[in-house]
């Protein structure tokens, strides 16, 4: 075959190699274009090596095959060059086309251009003489003035944007190679040698070089099964060719020309010559081309895995950060997150802790509407030569050029741009790796995936946190963050606050539904702006606000209230669209732990504060504090310590109604009236509590009235059926409570009074401090009367004993620090057994 023939064949493996590669390829412009260049390729050297080895049809064939692929280069590098710049076709490209297909036509029937080459004997050897006339001008006149044509058309795009000359070099210096390779022809010394063969070939490796520079190709491409099966093929035909004189000859010795044996035995060969090239493809490029990228594809994968595990932003945006400083040689990572649509974006993330987090970008900046326009990062040396960068401000140029920026990312959720990461070079004599951009895109498309959904948490978290109307809090939320910093506030005082606006339903009457609306959002603006970062607000209820306030005290946290209260009362006076009555609010205050020891008395303290200001005229507040007490200052103040008197005749006509069924009843509730206002005084409670926990013992067991006498005087023991009568008496005690609205601040003690400590009580089984303060008062004072009394069913026992058994149920029946306080009452007389006919005197004096 000789020298020439075994280059072309190599070449031509070489052109179908590519050729395969950019066919399972991303397809675009520029690779469809660049197939353009290898199909003249193939058809030029194709046509000019099958020519030389005379392959069938004929070699006149193949010599118009190659003139063909001759005169179609210069169009396919046309296509590829302006498309690689980015450069629309023009019409003349087209005409230089049609000309040259023209020309070719005619040169095949009549050969007027170029004729076909004799075949002469030469040393021993065919050559190809060719007559060269001189209407072959015409057809390199043309061709050379569309190539001028051409290499004005680069420098125009190189002046328009200088980094296309970075971007053209591999181009040009495969054309230029090409055009040596066929310039040697004419030196005697390459006489013989494919010299212009082999220059196509180092030319198609340059533009290949040019295209994996842009990212158009990915090495990782070389290792689909598609094209390790089309190179076994293409290298198993070559060597097969080459063995086929051995095997004919060993076979013709051997098997006496059996063709049926022949054909099996080729056809075994071929086989195992494809299998083994397939296989020694695919282990050269994997252990070599792709390692890294196999590498890089598996950490991408493995930080893929660990994002979608975590919703926490911040975990996020270290792990994106993390992985880009292990897969790639650069400076430093900065992140800039964008809070809400309008505002800047900020650093909130680097690679090294003390790195500077306070320059921001605004929106506006030309590079970030660029991010938001484009998927693929920034090279920002290639930026620099863009009509966005010379349009941005000469202290944004010079911010990014201070920090070295090497590449800008963004993240994108949907269209929206949330974040930029920028990346410094490590050295500013490194030269720029072409594949980082696509690492870093693989890495940002994965991170933008997981801030996503991070943000789509986030947002349901808050909205599941807040109130839709007011944006403050919502009820369920509060009570958990009251809770946590009740436990962060064991040492400190912790305030709180419940601000209930007065008349809200007059005022949506007066004004409608829509304007009580906008009311309460603007009493929710004025709570927040005057709370701030000091505390928590929270919509409460439906017209009530709750204030939280650590580290607070009763005083501080009553003129914050004030300064509140004041505001609102003023707030409609801005309006000037129409005119609107003043809006007042009745607020409640109490602190932990002076008032409470937990949140369930917390929260009761403050309702019950609140409570006391509505029936004291409302627009008003009230400190709630165990230790001692704080009247409201203002106008229309009252003496709290009253305010009971007026249901006195309700609490007398009802504790009538027992004594007239159940002597006992009432005298027994007079007592634990004694008993337990003796054990609030004692403990500190200020004079509300005291006059609040009377009434409850007093009305505690008013729901007897609806039980039978034979139950209410039976001597011996009580059957299950009338035990669970008896137990019905707290429910029907509330009923008859429920529909006396001033009075139902006695119903936490009322409905608590037979709840046990350890949970085993009645009606509701809670257990510990769950059960009001006033309701375990209540237990012990009733518990000690009821032990000390003489019944129907029993004899009194000594106060010695019933002592005792209060110890002993200390911590099971009853909370022990009260037991234990009662016990010290009784030990230093404080407290007194009550005597039968003080009791009676005591009815009579009521009655």
């Amino acid at each position: 075959m000789g020298t020439y023939g075994y280059i072309s064949i190599i070449a031509m493996v070489c052109y179908g190699f590519m050729l395969l590669m950019f066919l399972t390829a991303k397809r675009n412009k520029i690779v469809n274009s660049f197939l353009v260049v290898l199909v003249g390729l193939l058809f030029w050297a194709g046509g000019s090596a099958f020519m030389r080895v005379h392959l069938w049809p004929s070699y006149e064939f193949w010599y118009q095959v190659s003139l063909l692929g001759i005169l179609l280069l210069p169009y396919a590098y046309y296509c590829f060059i302006l498309a690689f710049g980015g450069v629309k076709k023009g019409l003349p490209g087209k005409i230089y086309l049609a000309v040259m297909l023209i020309c070719f036509v005619v040169n095949i029937r009549h050969g007027v251009f170029l004729g076909c080459p004799n075949v002469v004997e030469k040393n021993g050897l065919p050559t190809f003489v060719y007559e060269i006339k001189p209407t072959i001008l015409v057809l390199f006149f043309p061709a050379g003035i569309f190539l001028i044509y051409l290499f004005l058309i680069l420098v125009r795009i190189c002046k328009a944007n200088p980094n296309m000359k970075v971007q053209y070099e591999p181009v040009m210096a495969g054309v230029l190679v090409l055009f040596a390779g066929n310039m040697l022809l004419g030196i005697p010394f390459f006489s013989g040698f494919p010299i212009d063969i082999l220059s196509g070939v180092v030319n198609v490796f340059f533009l290949f070089y040019a295209l994996i520079r842009r990212r158009l190709f990915r090495l990782q491409m070389l290792a689909s099964p598609s094209l390790c099966y089309g190179v076994g093929f293409l290298f198993s035909v070559i060597v097969f060719l080459n063995v086929i004189p051995y095997l004919q000859k060993i076979f013709h010795i051997q098997m006496n020309k059996n063709t049926t044996l022949y054909a099996l035995a080729f056809a075994i060969v071929f086989l195992v010559i494809y299998a083994l090239f397939t296989f020694l493809w695919k282990l050269l490029v994997r252990s070599v081309f792709v390692r890294e990228e196999n590498y890089q594809t598996e950490k991408i994968r493995e930080f893929s895995s660990a994002i979608s595990k975590t919703l926490d932003l911040n975990e996020i945006l270290d792990k994106t950060i993390s992985v880009m400083k292990e897969l790639m040689d650069v400076g430093n990572i900065y992140i800039c997150m964008q809070d809400a649509p309008g505002q800047p974006y900020r650093g909130v993330a680097s690679d090294q802790p003390l790195n500077d987090l306070t320059f921001t970008m605004e929106e506006e900046n030309p590079m970030i509407q660029w991010l938001k326009e484009h998927e693929e990062p920034i090279i920002y040396r290639d930026f620099r030569y863009t009509v966005e960068y010379k349009s941005m401000w000469e202290s944004e140029k010079h911010r990014l050029d201070k920090k070295h920026i090497r590449y800008c990312a963004g993240m994108k959720d949907g269209e929206c741009l949330v974040g930029v990461i920028l990346i410094t070079d490590a050295s500013a004599k490194k030269r720029l790796v072409y594949d980082e951009v696509q690492l870093i895109s693989s890495v940002t498309s994965v991170a933008s995936i997981a801030i996503k959904n991070s943000r789509l948490y986030e947002r349901a978290r808050q909205e599941a946190r807040t109130d839709e109307m007011t944006g403050l809090l919502n009820r369920k939320y509060f009570y958990e963050v009251l809770n946590e910093e009740l436990e962060k506030n064991r040492e400190a005082s912790l305030a709180l606050a419940i601000i209930n606006v007065d008349d809200f339903k007059l005022y949506n009457q007066l004004y409608g539904v829509k304007e009580g609306d906008l009311c309460l959002q603007r009493i929710a603006d004025i709570i927040r702006s005057s709370v701030g970062e000091s505390g928590y607000t929270a919509r409460y209820g439906g017209k009530e606000f709750a204030v939280l306030l650590p580290g607070y005290d009763l005083f501080s946290a009553r003129n914050m209230v004030e300064s509140i209260a004041k505001q609102i009362y003023v707030m409609n006076n801005r309006r000037t669209d129409m005119k609107l009555k003043a809006v007042t609010v009745s607020a409640g205050i109490s602190a932990a732990p002076y008032a409470a020891r937990n949140v369930k008395e917390l929260m009761e303290n403050v309702d019950l504060a609140v409570y006391h200001v509505k029936h004291n005229g409302k627009n008003g507040i009230q400190v709630f504090d165990m230790m001692f007490r704080n009247n409201s200052e203002g106008n229309n103040t009252r003496n709290h310590t009253h305010i009971y008197q007026e249901y006195e005749s309700t609490i007398y006509a009802l504790t009538a109604a027992i004594d007239a069924k159940d002597h006992y009843t009432f005298s027994h509730s007079n007592n634990v009236a004694y008993y337990a206002t003796s054990l609030a005084t004692t403990l500190g409670m200020n004079e509300d509590m005291i006059e609040i926990i009377r009434q409850a013992a007093l009305l505690h067991d008013v729901g007897k009235i609806g039980i039978p006498e034979y139950i209410l005087n039976k001597e011996g023991k009580l059957t299950d059926e009338e035990y669970e009568i008896i137990k019905g008496h707290v429910e029907a005690s509330i009923d008859i409570i429920r529909h006396l609205p001033s009075l139902d601040y006695v119903i936490p003690a009322v409905i608590g009074h037979h709840e046990r400590y350890d949970g085993k009580g009645y009606p509701r089984r809670i257990a510990g401090e769950d059960i009001p303060l006033t309701a375990r008062i209540l237990c012990v004072a009733d518990s000690f009367d009821a032990m000390t009394s003489k019944r129907c069913y029993k004899k009194a026992f000594p106060i010695e004993v019933a002592r005792e058994k209060l110890l002993q149920d200390a911590g099971r029946q009853f909370d022990p620090d009260l037991v234990y306080k009662f016990v010290e009452c009784l030990d230093n007389d404080s407290i007194t057994l009550v005597k039968a006919e003080e009791t009676v005197d005591n009815l009579k004096e009521m009655l």
